[in-house]
């Protein structure tokens, strides 16, 4: 019987990259992404790749919390199990930018989409048990800290500390859905992909967009290894049963001090749903 992943930002990078390689090993895949379009054009590239039929595309801006929730319904409604949730989608935005919903995108986008989804999909997930929920993060949240006073960093916002903070939130969040939910049976795990030569950063502009593609040029690596690891979490027998770690080139290392300060990872959940209930949303 075919497993099935749903893969945040899955028609570009390594997103991309992980949807084609469950394809070639046979997975049911739900690809999330805001490109309507685009989504379209990938699934069908996959199908004509892979021979894999099993391939579905589902719009949203994963940005916007409403989209999300909207999402969450249409994937209940669509699907009765998911053995897989990679939580992948991300960006990087040198200014600040506000959502309609008044929350900073980078915070929105990177870290609430990863505990939306998440805490929404749980059950459907652990229908599916021993069912998977990965994180992609990066080594980026090192030397970075939380403001609890001002956890979405509006106040004297920079670019890159702010997308060092979400990447921080994503490794405190995989740990505390650990302690949370380990009698679940499902398992959650974060990652650092490495820094990969995709469309990170692009849609900067100037100096930042400039100095990312520089970086790229020099020091990046391409696609495939940057998959790497969320294919292994995603499909390897290896790792069946271990949760709450994080990996990087498919190997547990230690994240930051910060990240594993267990009361701010409960002050971090607390934060984020009661930020979430404040939208009326539900």
């Amino acid at each position: 019987m075919k497993k099935t992943c749903l893969i945040t930002g899955a028609t570009d990078g390594i997103g991309n990259q992980t949807a084609l390689e469950l394809a070639h090993k046979n997975y049911s895949l739900v690809l999330v992404g805001r490109n309507l379009e685009k989504g379209k054009s990938v699934v069908s590239e996959l199908i004509h790749e892979t021979g894999n039929n099993s391939i579905r595309f589902h719009y949203a801006d994963l940005s916007i919390m409403k989209s999300v929730q909207n999402l969450v319904v249409e994937i209940k409604r669509t699907y009765e199990t998911i053995d897989v949730l990679l939580n992948n989608a991300g960006a990087y935005f040198s200014k600040l930018k506000m959502t309609d919903e008044g929350l900073e995108k980078t915070f929105a986008l990177n870290h609430l989409s990863y505990f939306y989804l998440t805490t929404h999909l749980l059950e459907i997930v652990k229908h599916g048990i021993p069912g998977r929920i990965i994180n992609v993060a990066s080594t980026a949240h090192k030397n970075t800290e939380l403001d609890f006073e001002d956890i979405q960093g509006i106040n004297d916002y920079k670019g890159w500390p702010a997308y060092g903070r979400s990447k921080l939130m994503n490794i405190m969040f995989t740990y505390e859905c650990y302690h949370r939910f380990s009698y679940s049976g499902v398992t959650f795990n974060c990652l650092h992909p490495g820094f990969v030569d995709s469309s990170f950063g692009n849609n900067n502009l100037g100096f930042a967009k400039n100095s990312i593609k520089i970086a790229k040029m020099l020091f990046a690596i391409d696609i495939v290894k940057g998959a790497r690891t969320s294919v292994y979490l995603s499909s390897s027998d290896d790792v069946a049963g271990i949760s709450g770690k994080y990996f990087d080139k498919c190997k547990v290392v230690q994240s930051s001090k910060a990240s594993y300060i267990k009361e701010d990872q409960k002050k971090l959940w607390e934060a984020t749903e009661e930020l979430i209930n404040s939208l009326q949303i539900n």
